[in-house]
């Protein structure tokens, strides 16, 4: 089994600070504040790879806060955001950051064993009819059963991925026809599309990606592979905020 550690983090955003909601609006930006807790990297580097971070925002407007997840395969620094005038919230009863080394918990996960997940992504496929202007291009996945089917084949590896070392816990229901059909323990709920604004070789441009929030139940049918799975995180996307998975135990 890989010696990589991993970690989580939990940071506090304040909906009241305007650079808060503007990284909402566009994950790129927090995706660029975030990393800045890792070290420096030489330029022939991705460092958001080389650190395998990974981040998900959920937004609570009834606390007026924003919690922040990120993993990440290095302890991060996040002494910096103190200094940022009203990014954290520091009056509550939780610390505005705190870290995690979660490789244990990840390391004891078993073949068959069930647990709770939530998972914002980016599911796509890429077009591939011959004659098709738009073949090569990647296109969302708009439709909840082609959305679950993307995750399903992120478990068991389609085509040329790997397996993801998981698969999907599923129920039998009954038809009003007397039809018995299997239907996966997952909600797809669609959030919309996120804009952005990513900097390249000729300048600034847009950028938007489909968002799909999961929730519900998976198997293990491989730790090691699975435990991978965890650290790359799931989709494209990822410095967008898509692409980590968050376990949990699984409660009936």
């Amino acid at each position: 089994m890989s010696s990589i550690n991993v970690y989580l983090s939990r940071l506090i955003l304040d909906l009241g600070c305007r650079q808060v909601l503007s990284e909402l609006a566009q994950p790129y930006e927090m995706h660029r504040t975030l990393m800045k807790a890792f070290p420096t990297v030489n330029e022939t580097t991705e460092p958001r790879a080389h650190f395998g971070v990974l981040f998900r925002a959920e937004v609570d407007e009834s606390k007026r806060i924003a919690k922040v997840y990120v993993q990440s395969n290095v302890q991060p620094d996040w002494s910096f955001l103190c200094v940022m005038n009203s990014y954290l919230v520091w009056d509550r009863s939780e610390p505005p950051y705190e870290c995690k080394d979660i490789t244990k918990a990840l390391q004891s996960l078993r073949v068959g064993q069930t647990v709770a997940f939530k998972l914002r992504a980016n599911p796509t496929k890429r077009l591939a009819r011959d004659g098709d202007p738009l073949k090569g291009k990647r296109v969302a996945l708009l439709k909840e059963e082609d959305q679950i089917e993307w995750l399903q084949g992120k478990g068991r590896g389609d085509g040329k991925e790997a397996a993801g070392g998981f698969e999907l816990v599923t129920d039998s229901v009954m038809s009003e026809h007397g039809e018995s059909r299997t239907v996966p323990r997952v909600r797809a709920r669609v959030e919309g599309n996120i804009l952005g604004k990513k900097k390249g070789s000729e300048g600034r441009h847009l950028t938007t990606h489909f968002s799909v929030l999961f929730e519900g139940l998976l198997r293990i049918t491989d730790p090691d592979v699975f435990l991978d799975t965890v650290r790359r995180g799931i989709g494209p996307g990822k410095a967008y905020g898509f692409g980590l998975l968050s376990l949990g135990p699984a409660r009936s």
